[in-house]
């Protein structure tokens, strides 16, 4: 007797799981309406950063600027998902398991790069009154000055790579061994990350460009943990949607070479262009919450003064 079993149509399961996942920022948006929702997350970024707050107005700053930035990624998150959800029960789409994860990642990519720069652009961190005292940076500061040298280089790479191996595969379908559908996807995926790779770094020149109003080298350096926060997300998102052109190319390149005995290698391979979105992740993410130590308060890094012997 065959075991007892349920087939539920891959349409209706796509739909299925979007609801599930729209759940978690509908449920987000509700919970975090009070003015004063995101203590514990406040205190944790503290933590994390190693920046006091100093007085009760940077608490309260940084409190509302954390709860403006989740807010804005979980309304990104909604409607993105509002959008899958319509696409998969308007159009053919559903059926696909690949385009639903294709959609995913590249609506995932927008909501990341357009949340950030709207709660970085839409209100200031701190306002000190006129007779306040203001601090600045002598010098105006770049991208990797906040992220990183090579946390700022991985995209570049990452695009120029995959530029290389989609010219790789042009090669291959010119002498008729790949699908002319194999490279239009490819290339389609190209252009989608050198459109991505500008329009992020169009946002970069937008948020460092916002003046910085801080009373004190406190606060100053409250607003950039924010600032290196939203850069890296944004590189980030430039990286992983460079990822999967150069992915998809290698993918398709590396088939040509595989044995037609070994399907579990062909199947494995046929993942390859999902493997660096994880690894991208956590390569950034690690990166978050934390400032260089060169754009730490001189009082947080100079060493703590001997005790005085008596």
């Amino acid at each position: 007797m065959e075991p007892w079993t349920v087939w539920i149509p891959t349409e209706i399961f796509n739909v299925a799981l979007l609801c599930v996942f729209a759940a978690v920022p509908a449920v987000i948006l509700v919970v975090s309406r009070r003015a004063d929702w995101g203590d514990s997350r406040a205190y944790a970024t503290s933590m994390r950063a190693r920046l006091p707050f100093g007085t009760d107005a940077v608490h309260r700053s940084v409190r509302a600027r954390l709860r403006s930035v989740i807010r804005a990624n979980m309304w990104g998150l909604f409607v993105a998902i509002v959008v899958m959800g319509v696409l998969f029960l308007t159009t053919p789409l559903a059926a696909s398991p690949y385009a639903m994860w294709i959609l995913s990642l590249i609506l995932l990519m927008v909501v990341l790069a357009a949340g950030t720069l709207a709660a970085q652009l839409r209100e200031r961190m701190f306002s000190p009154v006129p007779e306040a005292p203001r601090v600045a940076r002598p010098v105006a500061l770049r991208t990797r000055d906040y992220v990183g040298l090579w946390r700022t280089r991985v995209p570049v790479v990452l695009l120029v790579a995959a530029v290389l191996a989609t010219a790789a595969l042009s090669v291959t379908t010119i002498l008729g061994v790949t699908a002319i559908s194999a490279l239009l996807s490819t290339a389609g995926a190209l252009l989608l990350a050198i459109a991505a790779t500008a329009g992020t770094r169009w946002a970069e020149r937008r948020i460092l460009d916002q003046p910085q109003p801080a009373s004190d080298t406190l606060e100053l350096a409250w607003d950039d943990l924010f600032r290196a926060d939203a850069l890296s997300t944004l590189r980030m998102s430039a990286a992983m949607t460079a990822w999967l052109p150069f992915g998809m190319a290698t993918t398709l390149l590396v088939s040509l070479f595989l044995p037609a005995q070994t399907p579990e290698l062909a199947t494995l391979m046929g993942l390859f262009p999902w493997w660096g979105i994880p690894l991208l992740q956590v390569l950034y993410t690690l990166g978050t919450g934390k400032l260089p130590a060169a754009l730490y308060p001189e009082f947080l890094r100079a060493p703590a003064p001997a005790p005085v012997a008596s």
